[in-house]
């Protein structure tokens, strides 16, 4: 029965080749479609497998606790919910400007579904997530190809990136999806000139927007540009539909600028379009030095098990592309991937999620390569197949570690997945002769079973030293109806998500000296909080002391021998009534 194998050769043409490798035809760009992920049925029955055991370790993280940055979202969250004001954010009663509100109302759109909870607040990104998965399969095919497109998919699936995001959740998770979006659909309308690829892909750019200011739009900014300049196609961007495109965007982004308008005037829309994104670069926001190779070490564990591949491909890409003097039909992956790259890299303020929106081409990139290696250069299959090799080992090693030092010892039923993992590992490796499950299915099986280890047993644990959620809890649980919970000297916003009511922030001594003379009032705080209550002879009528593990130190967490050390006290206080006068001592 006649099939087609798709692959490119080095200057970017499709060459449509029949089982015995001769060359039938040339095909244009994007029209080589007729590939499937796995002809063996075996094999296709395995990688369901794999997909539903990984979807699980996807859904394990939607019930983990929030805290940091995503306790602060899911709160802002509750408050659109529990006030109905999508436009005018506030945090704690107070007019917020950090972010723009998407990532807000889906939270709120799942509290209005299940209530407030760690699940409904995760759950509808999760289904951002997984679509996104679907825009990056489509990004790759249109670039490429469709068994780039299912590599994509694949790569973006199983990245520890889109697994830690998922749980923890970021602005820049829903951004990473809609730039994807924007990207399809723009490449799309670079290729075949239809108006609703246009239109699809500028509210896109709107939606990343929404999601995280004008970043949303300096990416896919970078990479359709930047194509279309070095393909030296300089009269379509005098194209009318470019310049419609933007005022779609702007129309999709209008309700965040009129949030930050109503609160905030013009210095908001300034704020928008300038402090919280290039102040941030330029350190003239917020500044915490700079790391020039900061996003190269950290790709490093961010898009495990792939990175070390995408290192290999990125040095090929840009040894091919120099002795091709630059050719190639595609530029997307180049100018997308690098200006941004190089941005990061040089900017003042650098977190490991800010890398996170550019890593579906990151994904397309390495997806091209592993289907270069496929057919038209099989001698890289060899190396690649090492790679990913050492790769597997280093993490079923990272696996056994975590389970049995680390943090010892999961339930019997994870010891089954293990073993029932690195049987179907060897069965693929020596077992089969089709090269892409080599390459593919041992690296996702490991992959997979150190998600299921980290959702079920390593972060649960993790966390359960996470005072704030517990200090509400107990709060909740105990708590008269009139009682009222305060937060003095804790700073972060996880006990207003969990509170209920919601705790109020108080900051000063004062404050503190009116909170005692009111009957019900409870009070969370640190050991500066508690010695300043102590000083003012505040009476208590209960302290409890959590040991809290501050995420940023976790690395020493890790350290069974210095873990106790990391653990720091807070404290959820019950104050009796107390007659104090209202001064400064």
């Amino acid at each position: 029965m006649f099939y087609e194998l798709c692959f490119f050769n080095r200057f970017g043409l499709q060459l449509v080749f029949t089982p015995n490798f001769r060359i039938d035809k040339k095909l244009p760009l994007l029209q080589c479609n007729t590939f499937t992920m796995f002809k063996n049925k075996t094999l296709r029955i395995l990688f369901f497998i794999v997909l539903v055991a990984m979807a699980g370790s996807y859904f394990a993280g939607l019930t983990i606790d929030v805290t940091r940055d995503a306790g602060k979202y899911a709160t802002v969250s509750k408050e659109i919910f529990q006030h109905g004001n999508y436009i005018n954010i506030t945090i704690n009663g107070e007019a917020y400007d950090q972010k723009p509100p998407l990532l807000f109302w889906l939270g709120a759109a799942g509290f209005s579904v299940g209530g407030v909870s760690n699940f409904w607040f995760k759950f509808p990104v999760l289904l951002l997530i997984f679509l996104g998965f679907y825009w990056g399969f489509r990004l790759g095919e249109s670039l490429y190809n469709k068994r780039v497109g299912y590599l994509t998919a694949v790569m973006l699936a199983f990245s520890f990136i889109y697994f830690m995001y998922s749980s923890d959740i970021h602005t820049d998770t829903p951004l990473q999806a809609f730039v994807t979006l924007a990207l399809w659909q723009l490449a799309e309308f670079v290729q075949k000139r239809k108006t609703k690829n246009m239109i699809f892909g500028f509210v896109g750019i709107g939606l990343a927007m929404l999601s995280k200011g004008p970043i949303g739009a300096a990416i896919p900014a970078f990479a359709v540009v930047g194509h279309i300049l070095l393909k030296r196609d300089f009269k379509f961007l005098f194209d009318y539909r470019w310049y419609l495109g933007i005022v779609i965007a702007f129309v999709v982004a209008s309700p965040a600028m009129i949030g930050l308008m109503n609160q905030f005037g013009w210095q908001g829309i300034w704020f928008f379009f300038w402090e919280n994104n290039i102040g941030r670069i330029t350190g003239s926001y917020v500044h915490l030095g700079n790391d020039p190779f900061y996003y190269f070490h950290n790709l490093l564990y961010l898009f495990i098990p792939w990175s070390l591949l995408f290192f290999t491909t990125a040095f090929l890409e840009f040894k091919t592309l120099v002795k091709n003097r630059f050719r190639s039909n595609e530029y997307f992956t180049l100018t997308g991937i690098w200006i941004f790259f190089i941005i990061l890299n040089s900017a003042n303020f650098q977190l490991p999620n800010y890398i996170f929106s550019i890593v579906p081409l990151i994904a397309v990139l390495t997806a091209k390569w592993v289907d270069i290696s496929l057919g038209e250069n099989p001698r890289l299959y060899k190396p690649f197949f090492t790679i990913q090799n050492v790769v597997v080992v280093l993490l079923w090693i990272l696996i056994f570690i975590l389970a049995i030092y680390v943090f010892p010892f999961p339930k019997w039923y994870f010891w089954v997945l293990v073993l029932a993992a690195m049987a179907a590992s060897w069965q693929v490796l020596f077992k089969t002769e089709n090269r892409l499950a080599k390459v593919i299915l041992p690296t996702i099986l490991a992959f997979t079973t150190f998600s299921i280890l980290m959702n079920t047993h390593a972060f649960p644990y993790m966390f359960s030293f996470q005072a704030p959620p517990k200090a509400a809890r107990y709060f909740n649980k105990v708590a008269a109806k009139d009682d009222v919970l305060y937060d003095y000297l804790y700073g972060q916003y996880e006990l207003y998500f969990y509170s209920e009511p919601q705790a109020t922030k108080i900051d000063s001594v004062s404050e503190v000296i009116e909170v005692a003379n009111r009957k019900g009032s409870w009070i969370f705080t640190n050991p500066d909080g508690l010695a300043k209550i102590d000083s003012l002879n505040i009476k208590t009528d209960t302290i409890i002391e959590y040991r809290h593990l501050y995420l940023n130190r976790g690395g020493l967490f890790l350290n069974p021998k210095t873990r106790d050390k990391t653990l720091k006290p807070l404290y959820l206080l019950k104050l009796t009534d107390n007659t104090i006068p209202i001064k400064q001592p």
